[in-house]
């Protein structure tokens, strides 16, 4: 999958190439990069999510008898709540130190609102030159008729969509960051997986998805 892909050597190239050693996945699920990626020694991985999906996660884990390449730290909380940040900082993140975040799967599945709440909360806990990494739909999604089946899945699955925005790069510098915004498919996000042609971004009243890379002002 190339937001996969993506995300993976966006991880690793901060870790390894800027000495970032916190790697911070937000609504982790069963994400599995702190056992199947190379980190660099030291690296700190903190995984937030409910409590019942870490638990089940950690059955699986123990059942497949599987070690985490890195120091994996899990933080069990609800992310619509105003305790994460403490229970991370309980669990030995510095926010003092520059950081490496991933919000991957998420934000389309959010109100606006809690977008924003998500974002404010998560620039609170990172320093200037810190990274996040977060993958976001754009509006033509909730409008265009080709995206109606998608739409009509997902609604019938119980995870209608709710967040979209065609200006990923106003969205993060609202919350003090400098996004680099790309399409899968472009350069750098292709990975020779894409058989589609590129719809330029002027383009209006399509559905597109976005694969942002920001940095901490």
């Amino acid at each position: 999958m190339i937001r996969t892909r993506f995300f993976d050597e966006f991880l690793l190239d901060t870790c390894k190439n800027s000495g970032v050693r916190q790697v911070v996945l937000v609504a982790a699920g069963l994400d599995t990069r702190a056992f199947r990626l190379a980190w660099p020694p030291g690296t700190r991985l903190y995984e937030m999510d409910l409590p019942e999906v870490l638990n089940a996660k950690d059955d699986i884990i123990k059942d497949a008898k599987v070690e985490a390449s890195c120091e994996r730290h899990t933080i069990r909380a609800d992310l619509r709540q105003d305790t994460w940040p403490a229970a991370l900082l309980a669990a030995g993140y510095q926010p003092q130190s520059p950081s490496v975040w991933l919000i991957e799967g998420l934000l389309f599945y959010l109100p606006e609102v809690a977008v924003d709440t998500l974002l404010e909360k998560v620039s609170a806990q990172t320093v200037a030159g810190s990274l996040l990494g977060l993958d976001v739909m754009n509006r033509g999604l909730f409008f265009s008729p080709l995206a109606w089946r998608q739409r009509d899945a997902l609604t019938r699955q119980g995870a209608p969509g709710r967040f979209g925005t065609n200006d990923p790069e106003m969205l993060m510098s609202r919350h003090g960051w400098e996004a680099d915004v790309t399409q899968p498919g472009e350069e750098g996000s292709s990975f020779g997986r894409w058989p589609k042609p590129i719809v330029p971004r002027w383009l209006p009243g399509l559905p597109r998805s976005f694969l942002v890379k920001a940095r901490r002002l």
